[in-house]
């Protein structure tokens, strides 16, 4: 059997480059391990720049209709301080588990092939180039030979490794867990974070807004911060709420629904060359995970999107050499390099040392909850204090 491209992986990133193949006419098939629709531990964050591809696949109006708007951001410092900033582009709360399958059934309809409970194996690999994929599916060793492939299959991306590809910076390699909780105290409609030196560098517990009285509840630390700490990830959540002032007016008399979920993050500092002789790495598997607040899902949509357009014009000409394929990162610099580089900016300036936050909100509480600041404006201003002063030692 074979087909023009497969994608591995029908998570944001595989299912968003399925959707552009399909709709591009090549014929493309996306297999996941998973039964669908399944659970993406997560904080639900859809940020403001796929917001135009969820308009351009047709399925805005659905992702609105499971997610709960937010009005901005309340930050916590380490010495239990808030600042409230709010701003027009602030993210969406939506549910993964279905905001993803939103994005699957979008690629399906628009004519990829959706294969469920395949799990691909290895690359089938000759003379060099990626040729297809061996995987186990309805209980049998399984086989589809094609002339790309988009890899897509996670975090813990065994393709990836194949290829040589995947990234084990340990100052990059963050770990996350999620619960959803209910009747949690002083519920704000913003999404919140909430430093503690213990986390640093850049680690937070979140809680991000369902409704009045629920929310998505989570700690996002580096593998080096949680091994200091002497814990567990899901022991973060009960330390958070017995020792500090800010974790008990939330979660003192909040119950949790279901049970944590926990995760691995590899993040990086901007795109990478993730590109090799007949196959594009997309999504986690790629390590588009910013490292700031660890966010992906828009990194990864991006990214299929962008591997798609190249998967287009590679088949055109019949050449899927890495050297064709290497405008991929290109496109990948076009397409985010501008939000790895704020990311990366907040995490050196105001992330790095428990300190800067702290003054950060000292400097800027009044104003920005007055509204005389945003989001963007307070952040800038404080980029440009950081900057003079680092260039004045």
């Amino acid at each position: 059997m074979k087909r023009q491209a497969i994608v591995v992986g029908a998570g944001p990133a595989g299912a968003t480059a399925a959707f552009y193949l399909a709709r591009a006419g090549i014929d493309v098939v996306m297999l996941d391990k998973e039964s669908w629709p399944r659970d993406k531990p997560c904080g639900d964050g859809l940020r403001a720049p796929i917001w135009n591809l969820y308009k351009d696949m047709g399925v805005w109006d659905e992702v609105l209709e499971y997610s709960t708007p937010s009005k901005g951001v309340l930050l916590g410092a380490p010495n239990q301080t808030t600042i409230k900033l709010y701003g027009d582009v602030s993210p969406l709360c939506g549910p993964r588990r279905l905001i993803d399958h939103i994005v699957a059934k979008a690629a399906e309809r628009e004519g990829a092939e959706f294969v469920q409970n395949f799990e691909v194996t290895e690359l089938i690999i000759k003379r060099g180039f990626v040729k297809g994929v061996v995987g186990v599916y309805q209980g049998k060793l399984t086989k589809i030979e094609s002339d790309v492939v988009v890899v897509a299959d996670g975090s813990h991306s065994r393709l990836s490794h194949q290829l040589g590809l995947y990234n084990e910076d340990p100052d990059l390699v963050f770990y996350g867990a999620r619960g959803y909780f209910e009747d949690i105290d002083e519920m704000t409609d913003l999404i919140e974070f909430f430093y503690n030196d213990m986390f640093y560098p850049t680690g937070y517990m979140w809680v991000f807004p369902m409704s009045k009285t629920k929310g998505n509840v989570g700690a996002f630390i580096t593998e080096g911060a949680l091994q200091r700490s002497g814990m567990r990830l899901e022991d973060l959540f009960g330390w958070w709420r017995d020792n500090t002032e800010l974790g008990h007016k939330r979660l003192h008399k909040a119950r949790l629904i279901g049970e944590l979920k926990g995760w691995r993050l590899p993040a990086c500092w901007g795109p990478r060359d993730n590109y090799a002789n007949g196959a594009l790495v997309a999504g986690d598997a790629g390590n588009m995970i910013e490292a700031a607040f660890g966010g992906g899902q828009d990194l990864a949509m991006l990214a299929g999107k962008d591997a798609a357009e190249v998967i287009v014009e590679a088949l055109k000409t019949g050449d899927v050499s890495a050297k064709a394929l290497s405008v991929y990162k290109d496109k990948l610099i076009k397409s985010q390099k501008e939000i790895y580089d704020g990311f990366n900016i907040a995490r050196k300036l105001m992330f790095s040392d428990p300190n800067d936050l702290c003054e950060f909100v000292r400097l800027f509480k009044d104003r920005a909850e007055s509204g005389e600041l945003d989001y963007a404006q307070a952040v800038k201003q404080w980029v440009g204090i950081k900057m003079k002063a680092m260039q004045s030692k």
